[in-house]
């Protein structure tokens, strides 16, 4: 994320271009409605990318259609709030001010005064949010269908990634309970219930709205993304889509983050200071106090230590036969390409702020420290190299290595792509792919569409 004393600015992105394209026209047409004929041609877009983006921005109430009499057709008028997003775009330029996040996700958020209404949304907001997981996981497992058409595995997996962390996310959200005090009124046999004051209790009451507010709207930040997303695949622009398909993975870390803030409130520990409360109950909301959530700093040693952890736990799950990882369609592995495993320990600590490079730093460490092998590094060329983390020591022999270099020229190939490459039987290299898939180092992926797929996972 950005510095919060800091709004970054930059140039539009593809993906927003038409949309912004077509506000701006709308917007200059004001309450005159247009035809998509009319706003096709007055924008230079084609007829079909023009509905699709009337279809999609019209779900945020920016656009909405009119049927005028006597016509079956019909045109499309630009809302006030659509009138609002294009004012705070700063004017009709190529280069945009990027919306403050902050901003987003405080949106329509107001905390009610009495506790028994709080209460009572509370139970609301938990419906609202597992019935919007519920519609986005259905919504992004229609575009893995559209994206298994593309034969790019390496996006096929990814869907699957942010599909998976969406139905954990539902389990957790479910497995929170409807009425919070509840909890607060458990006792053990022959104790007295503990008195709460009234103070104590809205506080309480006070952050778990404030959370279940902000993760609404962090999921509606989500689906603007998968909006984006779907438009990208029905216009078959791949190399787009597996960009805000990663995109959206990263929305999906801070997602991660703020629920598992919203599952360790209790009513004697806060993730909030008493001082943001405080202004919270007051619904005096800054986004100072979501830089305090979401931009809190991890130290170097934190990251670190955390690093170490999760390399123990990994090893310890490997030692005892244990390969499933939970929230992620995932196989623990001997050997976990550096890339793949970067990927996951955001995706696990969606707090860290650290480069590949610095990982890398500390996985070195790690293993001259005795807690690992290390990275082993497989390299063809300067243009093709394979960084491995081995949990364990892992001998490749010729063969192996010589299938490994071709994996990377191919990135994705079948078993005749490797044939062809090697000069081998089948029999030889499904043999290889399958042990080499074994140890970690390939990805296997069956397609229905492309058949029995395998490719390797690196910075490339």
């Amino acid at each position: 994320m950005s510095n919060k004393k800091k709004k970054a600015t930059r140039e539009l992105p593809i993906s927003l271009q038409g949309i912004e394209t077509i506000l701006i026209y709308l917007n200059a047409k004001d309450k005159e409605s247009s035809s998509i004929r009319n706003i096709s041609e007055n924008t230079g877009l084609s007829m079909r990318v023009t509905k699709n983006i009337l279809l999609q921005i019209e779900k945020f109430n920016q656009i909405e259609r009119v049927v005028e009499k006597n016509q079956v057709l019909p045109k499309w008028r630009i809302t006030k709030f659509g009138k609002k997003v294009i004012s705070q775009a700063q004017g009709i330029q190529k280069k945009t001010e990027i919306p403050d996040r902050e901003a987003d996700l405080l949106r329509n958020i107001t905390i009610p005064l009495d506790a028994e209404i709080l209460k009572k949304e509370i139970k609301e907001n938990k419906d609202r949010i597992l019935s919007k997981l519920k519609s986005m996981q259905l919504d992004l497992s229609k575009n893995l269908g559209a994206a298994l058409n593309l034969n790019n595995p390496a996006f096929e997996d990814l869907m699957s990634v942010i599909i998976n962390r969406l139905k954990l996310f539902n389990l957790k959200i479910s497995n929170l309970p409807s009425d919070p005090t509840a909890i607060t009124q458990l006792r053990k046999k022959g104790e007295k219930t503990k008195k709460v004051s009234k103070e104590d209790l809205r506080n309480y009451l006070v952050e778990l709205y404030f959370f279940d507010s902000i993760i609404f709207n962090e999921l509606n930040l989500i689906n603007y993304y998968n909006v984006r997303l779907t438009q990208f695949l029905e216009n078959e622009e791949e190399s787009n889509a597996y960009s805000t398909a990663r995109d959206l993975r990263e929305e999906i870390r801070i997602l991660s983050k703020l629920i598992h803030d919203r599952e360790s409130i209790k009513m004697n520990f806060h993730v909030l200071s008493l001082e943001d409360l405080n202004l919270i109950s007051k619904n005096k909301l800054n986004p100072e106090i979501l830089s305090n959530i979401i931009e809190l700093p991890i130290s170097v040693i934190e990251q670190t230590e955390g690093i170490k952890k999760s390399v123990l736990k990994y090893i310890s799950k490997l030692n005892k036969g244990e390969k499933q990882l939970n929230g992620y369609k995932i196989e623990l592995t001997d050997n976990i390409p550096l890339h793949a495993f970067y990927q996951l320990i955001l995706d696990e600590n969606p707090s860290y702020n650290i480069t590949i490079e610095q990982l890398e730093e500390n996985i070195n460490s790690l293993a001259e420290d005795g807690y690992l092998p290390g990275i082993k590094i497989i390299q063809e060329d300067e243009d093709h190299y394979l960084k491995l983390v081995q949990f364990k020591i892992q001998d490749i022999s010729k063969n192996e290595l010589k299938v490994i270099k071709n994996a990377l020229k191919f990135q994705s190939f079948t078993v005749a792509d490797m044939v062809g490459a090697t000069k081998w039987s089948p029999d030889q290299v499904i043999k290889t792919l399958n042990h080499l898939t074994e140890l970690g180092i390939l990805k296997y992926l069956k397609n229905h569409l492309h058949g029995d797929r395998w490719y390797i996972v690196s910075e490339k």
